[in-house]
């Protein structure tokens, strides 16, 4: 950086104001593959709950064997869980702002331009502009932490389902494609690979997204740490559900 232009690096700004931008860059970019995935995946869940809209299957509740029920009815179960967690993802993805308040909030630095600046400084960058900054006030990082959250929920909850219905006793689904979840010491095994995986993203994701609740009661008008733990914490929210959707099941 010239020595000239040192100065000017993030002037009327602070130190949060680019951390918490830079975060929302990265997570607003990282949602578009994501949203590319969960696309494909409700699409996958829709095939399903049409082709098997008459396959019966029996229902458990207690883990017990009920009544009958259609293995469409599950699929059309999975399709709006999944819709559901995409379209919250949608909406609280649109409203990630950009961040610049200057060091207590006010703009000083920058004059009676500083509401005016704000608003382009998000416009240039794409991202939602914010009526005042929002150092202390974590309400967007928990709309899409909470989101996420619910992401989770909506995969794991398919893949604990493709888990079991692909056990050896029951064996009514298998994960979709070729060459995955074969065993070197036990040939005769297709393990659900990508059941297993989700299914632990799933159960690990509840903690970050309750450690960024937890750290969004902030003192004053800057928090002692800021951007630690809400940034690691929502970041990695956003990589779990990152990877692409589990393989169609085929009865």
């Amino acid at each position: 950086m010239p020595e000239h232009a040192r100065a000017w690096v993030h002037v009327g700004a602070t130190s949060q104001d680019i951390l918490d931008t830079g975060l929302t860059v990265v997570a607003v970019r990282a949602l578009v593959p994501l949203l590319r995935h969960l696309d494909a995946a409700v699409a996958a869940a829709a095939r399903l709950a049409d082709i098997h809209r008459g396959t019966v299957q029996v229902a458990r509740t207690l883990g017990q064997q009920a009544a009958p029920t259609t293995f469409g009815l599950r699929a059309a179960g999975w399709l709006t869980g999944l819709a559901e967690a995409r379209d919250r993802l949608r909406q609280a993805g649109g409203g990630q702002p950009a961040q610049l308040g200057g060091a207590v909030g006010t703009l000083a630095a920058l004059g009676p331009a500083g509401p005016e600046v704000a608003e382009r400084f998000a416009g240039l960058l794409g991202l939602a502009a914010s009526p005042l900054p929002w150092h202390t006030r974590r309400q967007p990082r928990l709309d899409l932490a909470a989101a996420l959250g619910g992401l989770l929920a909506a995969t794991g909850k398919v893949a604990l389902d493709v888990g079991l219905l692909a056990q050896t006793e029951i064996g009514e689904v298998a994960e979709g494609g070729t060459g995955r979840g074969g065993s070197s010491a036990m040939p005769h095994k297709r393990n659900p690979v990508d059941s297993v995986l989700i299914a632990a993203a799933a159960r690990r994701g509840p903690g970050l997204v309750g450690t960024l609740f937890a750290a969004a009661v902030q003192e004053h008008e800057r928090p002692p740490v800021p951007g630690t733990p809400s940034g690691s914490r929502c970041s990695t929210c956003c990589t779990w559900p990152a990877a692409p959707p589990p393989g169609v099941p085929s009865c």
